[in-house]
């Protein structure tokens, strides 16, 4: 069992290993040792197809962008560049993104406690007797117009023959 899986290890390993003499030369070299730029150059002979030079020096602009390509006696090798600059781009730090999350969590913490405190008071509350509204004048019943000392409220008169609209009650039938 241990040999088995031993040959198939190496059946992989040799599957994937390639002949030295297989693998193309690279004709066109990258050097992106500064920051901001890179310089392409055409190996062996090779020239840039629109210069005739073996040397390109191309700045980090998106207007740099495109296909170089290098060509020696009609045999062509394309290298396709793609900058993306953000000129626009504002740089995010650490300092920066900790704070945009804690003040995140600390907002959802301060609306959760007032949801919850707004939430969680009672449907109805009893009224008390030291609101002011209770304490003020109320028009009295009939038997305290009696004591009335100023004289807002008179007595209903019924024997009288007056016919104005508040001197009787109206009959309910």
């Amino acid at each position: 069992m241990k040999w088995t899986i031993l040959l198939a290890h190496l059946l992989v390993i040799w599957t994937m290993t390639v002949a030295e003499d297989t693998v193309p030369k690279l004709k066109i070299k990258v050097d992106d040792s500064s920051s901001d730029k890179i310089i392409v150059t055409c190996l062996d002979g090779y020239q840039f197809r629109s210069t005739n030079s073996t040397t390109k020096t191309l700045e980090y602009k998106d207007e740099n962008t495109n296909e170089y390509v290098c060509e020696k006696d009609d045999v062509q090798a394309k290298i396709y560049v793609k900058f993306r600059s953000c000129d626009n781009c504002i740089e995010l730090d650490t300092t920066a993104a900790v704070g945009m999350i804690v003040g995140d969590l600390v907002a959802t913490v301060l609306i959760g406690v007032a949801v919850y405190s707004i939430a969680s008071q009672p449907k109805a509350t009893r009224i008390t007797g030291k609101k002011t509204s209770s304490k003020m004048g109320l028009i009295n019943n009939e038997a305290s117009a009696n004591e009335d000392p100023i004289g807002n409220y008179q007595p209903l008169n019924k024997r009288r023959m007056d016919k104005s609209e508040y001197s009787t009650l109206p009959e309910r039938r």
